[in-house]
């Protein structure tokens, strides 16, 4: 069995709840240490449970919480080798009894964990896969483009928490974004617009993959009910039907989303 929660999912603070019957492990601690523990109440986690703090990159909205959380409860943090020294220098906190290094694929408790690099406007970004017996779950957020090998990393899980940033349409007419702004968030190491992760989503689907979580909305530039229907519609036209063939819901800033589980 494993699971997937999102605590919240946006430019002001990401956090990720991934767990089987033994372990749990959150991917980023973007939002403040009384918000994380708030959301986490609403979501019947214990924080003083938590096995293992996973990284995707340094920006804020990623580890703004990381060094409170790290000291209130001496969790173990798990960072790609060639990351620490940018994650420390970040989060303004290093404790070497709390920290442990990979480099390839490694276990926390009975999870395996993959990890994968993707194209963001920062010094290191992954995304992690997450498997256990059958089961399959994989991030990736806060990327610009999809290229096959992402496609090939995602393929299998039963579960992926994909980004959708923003639609094309209402970036470009954002009168409040300046146009190198513009052209960073619409670049390929920015972040995956609506029309990519459906068609992203749409490749995975003959994979395996049954539900998308779309992630990392802005919301500036797009809305949950805009970047649903987007990819609905655009799988109905390739043949697709939404909660037949595979299934999308939408990961908010402001609050956890549902538990998804796969037995």
């Amino acid at each position: 069995m494993l699971k997937i929660q999102s605590l919240g999912s946006g430019s002001k603070g990401n956090c990720t709840y991934v767990a089987s019957e033994n372990t749990q492990i959150l991917v980023d601690v973007g939002l403040s240490i009384r918000e994380l523990k708030n959301r986490m109440s609403q979501a019947g986690i214990r924080p003083d449970r938590i096995d293992a703090i996973l990284i995707t990159h340094e920006h804020s909205d990623h580890v703004g919480g990381v060094a409170a959380f790290l000291k209130e409860f001496q969790t173990k943090i798990y960072l790609h080798s060639e990351t620490v020294g940018v994650i420390t220098d970040e989060i303004g906190f290093f404790a070497e009894n709390l920290l442990e290094t990979f480099g390839q694929s490694f276990k926390i408790g009975d999870i395996a964990v993959d990890f994968f690099s993707v194209p963001h406007d920062s010094q290191y970004c992954f995304g992690y896969t997450f498997e256990k017996d059958d089961a399959k779950i994989s991030i990736a957020t806060d990327l610009g483009t999809a290229a096959p090998e992402l496609i090939n990393r995602l393929a299998g899980s039963q579960i992926v928490m994909l980004e959708s940033n923003h639609d094309l349409l209402k970036l470009q007419n954002n009168v409040k974004y300046p146009a190198f702004l513009k052209r960073r968030i619409a670049g390929s190491k920015g972040h995956l617009s609506n029309a990519a992760a459906s068609l992203a989503v749409f490749q995975l689907a003959s994979t395996g993959v049954q539900q998308i979580i779309l992630a990392h909305l802005s919301e500036q530039n797009n809305t949950p009910t805009l970047a649903y229907n987007f990819m609905r519609n655009f799988l109905a036209t390739k043949g697709l039907t939404e909660g037949v063939d595979i299934s999308i819901d939408v990961a908010e800033q402001h609050r956890p989303s549902r538990l998804f589980q796969i037995d």
